[in-house]
């Protein structure tokens, strides 16, 4: 009798210990907004490009990662609308997201090494490539950053990749590696 009490005991224990732990997991996650968007995105691409500069003035990773597009936001309406998630390719989505991942990680990581810290100005944004509409957002391609260093010279960095726009709001979808 007293085995098979031990053993509901345990159970139940190994019940409550998933419920905790599920319910603590759906807590911290952040939900995406009205706009879909997990992360808020910014009004204007220049607004953007103004919080990179911060960023990198700020050596600050995590804001630079917060400007990004979002695993959530990736899978939630990004991966659907582009034709390699569709028959015939049928690219497998994960496989696109830990590349672009890697990526953005390796960029952050560089950029901050290159740039971080050195007081810089946004000068401009600027697209060299076409527009890409898709049905949920629109792609703004070839994105240049133009920044001023604390001599007044100004220079082009390729270091981000395209601007994601969405519901008059944007995020980047990429930094350059």
């Amino acid at each position: 009798m007293r085995r098979s009490s031990e053993r509901a005991a345990r159970i139940i224990s190994y019940v409550l210990l998933a419920v905790l732990l599920v319910y603590s997991s759906a807590i911290g996650c952040e939900k995406p907004n009205r706009r879909g968007w997990v992360t808020q995105p910014l009004h204007s691409p220049d607004q953007l490009g103004l919080a990179v500069v911060e960023a990198l003035n700020n050596k600050n990773i995590e804001q630079l990662n917060r400007l990004r597009v979002q695993r959530e936001e990736f899978f939630g309406w990004i991966w659907p609308e582009f034709p390699a998630s569709r028959p015939p390719s049928n690219f497998p989505g994960d496989f696109a997201w830990s590349n672009m991942n890697k990526k953005c990680n390796i960029g952050m990581k560089k950029w901050i090494d290159r740039y971080g810290g050195r007081n810089l100005k946004f000068v401009a944004i600027r697209f060299d490539r076409p527009q890409e509409t898709y049905d949920a957002f629109q792609l703004l391609r070839g994105t240049v950053l133009t920044l001023q260093n604390a001599a007044g010279e100004k220079r082009d960095l390729k270091i981000l990749g395209s601007v994601v726009v969405k519901d008059d709001r944007c995020k980047l979808l990429s930094y350059e590696d």
